[in-house]
């Protein structure tokens, strides 16, 4: 028999590795004594980075678990009988994580819009309000591209099991269309693609959080 094996493993640490440069996304001090509405989008941007680390803990938890199942995939598909029930159990309870990961996405896309919405109401008569409109804008629109990297990454996902679960659609491996093999690997690799864009879109939202700090 052919070898099948799906080479992803690297694809799940590349993953792993994202997130956990990502957990060191920082809320940012609010000066009690300023009573400029810099802190209250100081406020609103700490709101979004507890929803952002609630989605990242969901994320990697949804990615683990992705990623021991693609193990015991890998493994049976390798043998000569293949237990194709147990990798279609697993498939499935990875349809179910991935459905709970959009949930997540959608939450996060709210906190979002909130965050626009709450920053985009502010007045600033300092003069340095120029710099704090700017600086909120390209918060929100990194925010905006984090969210939507995210969204490709998980649909991406949701492309790579469906193209596994086609892939052994057969109980007989002589029977199994290559095809569906090469697209998860293209659907892997457009999502360790996605997530990386979504991890610069979170570097760049800090350094512009830090720098809005500066102008309380």
């Amino acid at each position: 028999m052919m070898n099948y094996r799906l080479s992803i493993p690297l694809f799940i640490l590349v993953f792993l590795l994202i997130f956990s440069l990502t957990s060191g996304c920082t809320s940012l001090s609010v000066r009690t004594a300023d009573t400029h509405n810099t802190t209250a989008a100081i406020q609103s941007y700490n709101t979004w980075i507890a929803q952002q680390r609630n989605f990242d803990l969901e994320v990697q938890g949804t990615i683990g678990q992705i990623g021991n199942d693609i193990k015991t995939y890998n493994t049976e598909i390798a043998r000569d009988q293949p237990n194709v029930a147990l990798l279609r159990e697993n498939l499935a309870k990875d349809h179910q994580l991935l459905e709970q990961l959009g949930s997540g996405i959608d939450n996060l896309t709210a906190a979002t819009s909130r965050f626009e919405q709450i920053t985009a109401t502010l007045q600033y008569d300092k003069a340095s309000a120029t710099s704090t409109i700017e600086t909120l804008d390209m918060i929100s629109q990194y925010m905006k591209i984090y969210t939507l990297d995210m969204g490709n990454a998980h649909q991406h996902l949701i492309e790579y099991v469906n193209n596994a679960e086609a892939y052994i659609r057969t109980d007989d491996p002589n029977y199994w269309n290559d095809k569906y093999r090469q697209d998860a690997m293209l659907a892997k690799d457009q999502g360790s693609k996605a997530f990386a864009e979504s991890n610069l879109a979170l570097e760049n939202i800090t350094i512009k959080a830090q720098q809005l700090e500066k102008l309380q």
